[in-house]
């Protein structure tokens, strides 16, 4: 194995355990979103919506049809805009690794595909930021996080989160 094989190696490796934390990070707003939507919705109705607040929060397309039917009824959008209101925006921290994770997976993007098209680049980088914009969370700075310390706080956002979750649970 040559040096360049071992350099391209790092760098797949570095982008995968980047995508991993991002990730955690959508995990980690599972766990923080579910009980605040069990407070005020029923059970099936609140994981659909906590899964449907982090697609929106990070720009993603459903993945299945009923999260694509779920979009497309309005009281479903006020409803996950008022999770995004009362849950997310108040809390400076969750703002911040929100728009760090949408920020690195931008790195991840193009380090996977250094050739992406302008309307992939588009898709994948400028609407997401322009989405937490939108939702007024992005934080400030636009500085790239650093992905060592990124995939370190992903991870322990994530753990933090469950643990909270579990805990919550079983009170």
């Amino acid at each position: 194995m040559g040096i360049f094989d071992r350099l391209l190696g790092s760098k797949k490796k570095t982008l995968k355990m980047a995508s991993d934390a991002v990730n955690f990070v959508k995990v980690g707003l599972l766990f923080y979103l579910l009980p605040e939507c069990k407070a005020n919705f029923d059970e099936n109705y609140s994981e659909t919506l906590a899964a449907a607040v982090i697609n929106t929060i990070f720009s993603e397309i459903p993945s299945n049809e009923t999260g694509k039917d779920f979009m497309k009824n309005e009281t479903n959008i006020v409803n996950i805009n008022l999770v995004i209101e009362k849950s997310i925006k108040p809390e400076e921290k969750l703002r911040q690794i929100i728009t760090d994770a949408v920020r690195v997976k931008c790195i991840v993007a193009h380090g996977i595909n250094a050739n992406l098209s302008e309307d992939e680049f588009k898709r994948q980088c400028q609407y997401p930021i322009d989405q937490l914009r939108k939702l007024q969370i992005l934080q400030k700075g636009g500085e790239t996080p650093n992905l060592s310390n990124f995939i370190i706080n992903a991870s322990s956002f994530m753990n933090a989160c469950k643990k909270d979750y579990e805990l919550n649970k079983n009170t």
